[in-house]
Parts: C-alpha cells; structure tokens; sequence
C-alpha cells in the first residue's frame, strides 16, 4: 500500500541513472502498477526520451514530469505526492540540493555504479549522503564472472553496505534503449520484485 518512491541518484554522471529510472517505472507497469518518473536532471534526459518517444506517436505508459528543487521540497515535506504506486526520481551529478532533497524524499535509495575501483570512489560521498535512508547499490554494466565484479561486491560487503542482489547485464542493445518504448526487461523486473521486498 501507499506511494512508494524511489530516488536514482550518484554524484558522478554517466552511470545509468535515467535508464534505471525510465527501465524501473516501464517493469513497474509490466508488474500491474502505475508509476511516474520525475526528472530532476537540468540536463532533461528522462524528458528527452519520454518526447522522442511522443514524437513517435508511442506510449510509454507513465508520465514523465520535470521538476527542480521547489517540488522536491513540497514532496519531502508531505505537501505535495503524485497520485501513482511508484514515483521513481531522477537526479543529476553533483547538485547538492536536488540530491539531498531526493534523498530526504526517498522510501528507497538505489546508487547505480559502474564496477571498476574508480567508479566506486563516488559511491561512498553518495552512502554517506543517504544514510539516514534505505539504501543499496546497484550495479549497472555487469560483466558477470569478472575479477573487477568481484571485488566491488566484495568492498561493499566488508562495509556493510547493502547492494541489489540483481545485477543489470552489459549489453549494448540497454545502450540503444533511449527514446524507445522497451519490451526486454534486461533484469529491471528482477530489480523491481527485489524493490518491492524490501519497501512494502
């Protein structure tokens, strides 16, 4: 029962913060729930792939809304809610204000990373950030079986920080996804159902 909402945020760009964003709300409907994703990245990203998909004459199935710091005030402050079964926020690199208010705002927060040590640097400021909140990281681009996986689940684990037991794949085909209405799931549903465990 209830809103649940879910904020996408890392400090460091280009780790797949609005695939996650846009793949989590398209296996949410695919899961029977209604879902909205706020984009509160200037750079507009989950915008541009919701007009595009417009422009197509497609359907995404969600509603994709910009917002700034304003909105996420009002909705960390109980004023403000869209009316749907997961909000799910996407955030912008650095931006100290919009993250900390997504974070505030968050019943959960996911860090996506990518798994290499220099990636990993920029999780922990993100931890650090989020630990008053529910929070776990996902890691994006998995290269299952590699030494390089390995030992980011291993440096997490050591410190007790929680990560997504579902690992999105590296594929090239979750790279071309943007602007389009995804069919594939690529291991968002997965993520969604682990989600759902630990939110409901």
């Amino acid at each position: 029962g209830g809103l649940v909402i879910i904020s996408i945020v890392n400090t460091k760009g280009g780790v797949g913060k609005t695939t996650t964003s846009m793949m989590l709300a398209r296996a949410a409907l695919k899961a029977g729930y209604s879902a909205q994703v706020w984009d509160a990245d200037p750079q507009g990203s989950a915008t541009g792939w919701a007009l595009a998909v417009q422009d197509n004459g497609e359907d995404l199935g969600f509603e994709v809304v910009t917002v700034a710091a304003p909105q996420l005030k009002r909705l960390a402050n109980g004023k403000t809610a869209p009316d749907v079964d997961v909000l799910v926020i996407d955030t912008p690199p650095g931006g100290a204000q919009t993250l900390q208010l997504a974070i505030d705002s968050a019943d959960l927060v996911i860090i996506p990373t990518l798994p290499s040590a220099m990636d990993m640097q920029r999780v922990w400021p993100t931890l650090e950030a989020a630990s008053h909140r529910r929070r776990a990281v996902l890691i994006n681009s998995a290269e299952v079986r590699t030494n390089a996986l390995s030992a980011v689940r291993e440096v997490l684990d050591a410190q007790g920080e929680p990560v997504f037991t579902t690992m999105i794949p590296k594929r090239q085909s979750i790279r071309t996804l943007y602007g389009g209405v995804p069919d594939e799931l690529f291991n968002y549903d997965k993520l969604f159902e682990e989600i759902l465990e630990v939110t409901q």
